[in-house]
């Protein structure tokens, strides 16, 4: 999207000298200058088009247009050989967009892009880089590259030309697929003097970046005429030279959705017949960077070095209200991609391994409910399955889709795709865990099949569906070692159900803390049944719970106390609602002048223990909000009259577990407004530490300085992926969540407070009166009522303290964020009670992904060392394997991995990405005969 800037006001908060959202120079270089004697200026038009899929149009409108683009664009190169070059925006999707409506022309597509005239990829789509995660930017380049290479090859540059911001990984993940430049334009602040520059990431990667400082869209359509191509092109060098280290200058001849410009080599032609110490050709940036690597052989030390994340919005938009725009698409985007990486691929992976090695001893589960058919068992056939699952998650991860600024028409269905994608990776995760299940001892029918999906060995709770048969209910469970664990049932079916004998037994859903569960494993676990007991409710008054390492008590205003029984340490005032006017937009939040706080209840709320174990506390508060109802007329402050917002916080300990569980549902009637809670940490702090992707990143409470001549204002909220910490060394809170990726940590005289956005609500995709930003972020005072989020919201987040710093807190917060699942087991005793696919070590090395290897030939483990520090991290790969490689992000192979004793052993740099291709041998089974009366005894009719 392309940004006009303009005048404007601002009001600043607290200040720092120190700019917290840019890159820093990793080290100081004087670059010699970019013209030698004698030598010109090279002026390279970049012909291209920056295309939203979706955005203030929905899908299909604007791929009407984008067919009428690529029938005229290939008609211009096919009858114009002087117009050399066209980029197709660094994405491929497109293709498929376009070809889906004219197949005819694929081969005019395939020639022009072998021809080196159309240039496309890197990316499958334009991504936010802080709302996707790691592994999803690795799945977008990979299906992206991939695909541009059936046409002819992609363009390997990573070119992001309208990400909101970029994270400090990327150069990690360009030169993880052999990308070893960038182009770049948002987040760059006054530290970035220079138009190339070379940007490392945390491991030390680093890739050759060119800066467009004057954004992708600054020249759409040149003049043909000499005296105003000779203005234009003047203001053009005036803004571009100063910063410029070689003579290469970038003209980007392209802006939204527009046409290629056809008289651009008459503007060419005309240019050169007047400049005297500069040249103008049309180009490429694959072409300007080889150019720049030329200037620069035997000198490269000579250049600025950044580190970093670049986030400033001294010289562009970074638009961070993004993050917090219709908050259910950021949630479900987690859960999709939970879904995917630590659930459908690893155990589908190891059901397939699973299958192959035992072979006629392999029984397929139960069929369940619905089409009377087996699940696929081939290969190929689940690995087509994810991929297109994959592909209905990275459409929602462009720019405009994930951060949910476009119109409502669009985020209809962007949750259409969410559907689909949870669709496919949820019958997938099931098929694959009662696949496994269906191979472990039951003990007569009477045990669950616990499941981790966590890097480490895990205690905590699960739960799971039981058929009432005899009227004797599961009241404990016993491990191989005897060992017992008491169940608790915690969701009855109606009362008024009438069985019939057409249907089956009604449920309950029963939880435990499963003890001590392998890494990426499973354990089985022997149910113990009798009578239904009667359990006796606390008395009305008791208004706390508690574990061996908590004391949760709730006040009678609602809010919450946490007390840690091991070190005595007392946390007020926690869970406190706060809520404020907004009278932005889907781009940024933006208080009124004269805004009213709500930050407690209308009247006392209700407090109970809900649930008294003994495998889950649970302590409900229920409370009324009443918020103002919408801004009022002139929005300049919220309205008088008001609405009630129910809130029901259910907050959770189990025993074993340590750290304090919150479930908050909101019913939101009200408009204009931000609703957060607040979670005061008594640590004194200048920084916080937040999870990105494939680190920890630490990010300063204060703002930087900032004046009127910033493009937008800087403010305190920040991205996030599962955790939020503040520490001061010795002692720390950690804030979990799922899927929420807003957040702001707020300097106080008792400690700092960290803020988590529940809800932004808004009801326009852009203003044109903002003073906090300076020109559009979209086109102005398109309605969007869908983004006030009206209804039932719900969210999830745990409150973790600890000693030291955040590495003490990270297992319980990954923990939090992948709730373990179980299975009942199926009879068979042809696997061992409990098993792992996977172990890795120390807990600072993280997974990525247990995926199909593209090419079928074995099983890629991804892993990333999430520390500051390099680790000698281990890997243990439990079923068998001919040999473990070392591959790149798009899995080609670098050379055999260490192994020794069993294990792969790597020294991991801070921030390192590896992946492992461990060879081994995938092949269908027929159905034995054993197979196939299991599955027909099972009864395709029965519901399970």
């Amino acid at each position: 999207m392309a940004k006009e800037a303009g005048s404007g006001r601002w009001e600043t908060r607290r200040r720092s000298s120190r700019q917290s959202s840019i890159a820093a120079p990793a080290a100081a270089g004087t670059p010699v200058g970019p013209l030698s004697p004698g030598a010109k200026w090279q002026l390279v038009v970049v012909s291209h088009t920056h295309w939203d899929r979706e955005w203030y149009f929905p899908f299909q409108n604007f791929r009407v247009r984008l067919v009428g683009l690529m029938d005229h664009l290939l008609d211009l190169l096919e009858r114009d050989p002087d117009f050399k070059h066209f980029t197709l925006d660094g994405q491929t999707i497109l293709l498929e967009d376009y070809l889906a409506i004219r197949p005819d022309r694929r081969d005019n597509v395939a020639r022009f892009v072998r021809d080196g005239r159309l240039i496309i990829g890197p990316w499958y789509v334009p991504p936010d880089e802080y709302l996707a995660g790691g592994e999803a930017l690795i799945r977008n380049l990979l299906r992206g590259i991939r695909l541009a290479r059936e046409f002819g090859g992609a363009m390997m540059v990573g070119y992001s030309p309208d990400a909101f911001g970029h994270i400090a990984y990327l150069p990690a993940l360009l030169r993880g697929f052999g990308i070893e430049d960038a182009a770049i334009w948002r987040g760059a602040g006054d530290d970035l003097e220079k138009t190339e520059f070379f940007w490392q990431a945390p491991d030390g990667s680093e890739v050759l970046t060119l800066h467009l400082p004057m954004g992708y869209g600054f020249a759409p359509l040149l003049p043909d005429n000499e005296v105003s191509l000779a203005a234009t092109l003047k203001d053009f060098r005036r803004r571009l030279e100063p910063r410029a280290t070689t003579p290469y200058l970038v003209i980007m001849n392209g802006v939204d959705h527009i046409m290629p410009q056809p008289n651009l080599p008459r503007v060419v032609a005309v240019a050169n017949s007047f400049l005297e110490d500069a040249e103008m050709r049309q180009g490429t940036l694959p072409l300007i960077l080889s150019k720049v690597r030329e200037f620069m052989r035997g000198r490269e030390g000579e250049w600025p070095r950044y580190r970093g994340e670049f986030r400033s919005s001294r010289r562009s938009h970074i638009l961070p209200g993004t993050l917090s725009a219709r908050m259910w698409i950021k949630q479900r985007n987690q859960q999709c991609e939970d879904r995917l990486t630590r659930w459908a691929e690893p155990f589908s992976t190891w059901a397939s391994l699973l299958r192959a090695r035992l072979g006629s001893d392999w029984v397929e589960p139960a069929i369940p409910p619905g089409p009377h058919t087996y699940y696929p068992s081939d290969l190929p056939a689940t690995a087509g399955l994810l991929r297109e699952a994959w592909k209905y998650l990275l459409e929602n991860h462009d720019h405009d889709a994930i951060c949910g600024c476009s119109v409502d028409a669009v985020h209809r269905e962007t949750a259409a795709r969410f559907d689909a994608c949870e669709q496919i990776g949820e019958d997938l995760t099931r098929h694959a865990l009662e696949s496994i299940a269906a191979q472990t001892p039951s003990e007569g029918g009477q045990s669950v099949v616990v499941f981790n999906p966590s890097e480490e060995a895990r205690t905590d709770f699960v739960s799971f569906r039981w058929r009432q048969r005899d009227g004797r209910e599961p009241h404990a469970t016993a491990d191989e070692d005897g060992s017992e664990t008491p169940c608790q049932v915690i969701e009855r079916p109606p009362r008024q159900y009438v069985m019939t004998s057409a249907e089956p037994p009604p449920r309950l859903e029963v939880g435990f803390v499963a003890r001590d569960v392998p890494p990426l494993g499973y354990k089985t676990f022997r149910l113990l049944r009798g009578e239904r007991s009667r359990r006796q409710r606390p008395p009305a008054d008791v208004r706390s719970i508690e574990n061996e390492f908590f004391r949760v008590e709730a006040a009678r205003d609602g809010l919450v106390t946490v007390i840690d029984k091991e070190n005595g340490r007392v946390f007020e005032g926690l869970n406190r609602f706060v809520d404020g006017g907004d009278r932005g937009d889907e781009y940024a939040y933006w208080a009124p002048s004269r805004d009213t706080i709500v930050d407690a209840p209308s009247r006392a709320p209700t407090i109970r223990v809900a649930e008294s174990g003994p495998a889950r506390f649970t302590l409900q508060i229920d409370q009324v909000y009443s918020l103002p109802v919408s801004l009022a007329r002139g929005r300049e402050r919220r309205s008088v009259r008001t609405v009630g917002c129910r809130i029901k916080t259910l907050v959770r300990l189990y025993p074993g577990v340590r750290r304090v569980e919150f479930r908050t549902e909101v019913d939101n009637a009200a408009r204009d407004h931000r609703l957060r809670v607040h979670f005061p940490t008594g640590v004194a702090a200048d920084v916080a530490a937040a999870e990105q992707h494939f680190g920890v990143i630490a990010r300063p409470l204060a703002l930087p300085e900032a004046d009127e001549t910033w493009l937008e204002q800087p403010v305190g909220t920040y991205p996030q992926k599962s955790f939020v910490d503040v520490s001061d060394g010795e002692r720390g809170v950690m804030l979990a969540n799922r899927g929420l990726p807003e957040y702001e940590v707020l300097p106080g005289a008792d400690g700092a407070t960290i803020a988590l956005t529940l809800l932004r609500c808004v009801g326009w995709l852009c203003r044109a009166d903002m003073t906090t930003r300076r020109g559009l972020a979209g086109p102005p005072f398109l309605q969007t009522p869908d983004a006030q989020c009206p209804g039932r919201h719900t969210f999830d987040y745990a409150l973790i303290p600890h000693i030291g710093g955040w590495q003490e807190a990270l297992a319980e917060a990954r923990g939090f964020a992948l709730p373990m699942q179980a299975r009942p087991a199926a009879g068979q005793r042809t696997l061992p009670p409990r098993g792992s696919l996977l172990e890795v070590s120390p807990s600072t090395v993280r997974l990525s992904a247990v995926k199909f290897a593209e090419d079928g030939s074995g099983v890629v483990v991804r892993l990333y060392n999430v520390d500051d520090r390099p680790v000698r991290a281990r890997v243990r790969f439990n079923e068998p394997y001919e040999r473990v490689e070392c591959v790149t992000l798009d899995e080609r192979p670098l050379g055999a991995a260490p192994v020794r004793n069993g294990r792969v052993e790597l020294r991991l740099k801070p921030s390192e990405i590896v992946s492992l291709l461990f060879r081994v041998k995938l092949w269908r089974q027929a159905p034995s005969s054993r197979r196939r009366s299991r599955s027909t005894a099972a009864g395709a009719h029965r519901r399970r």
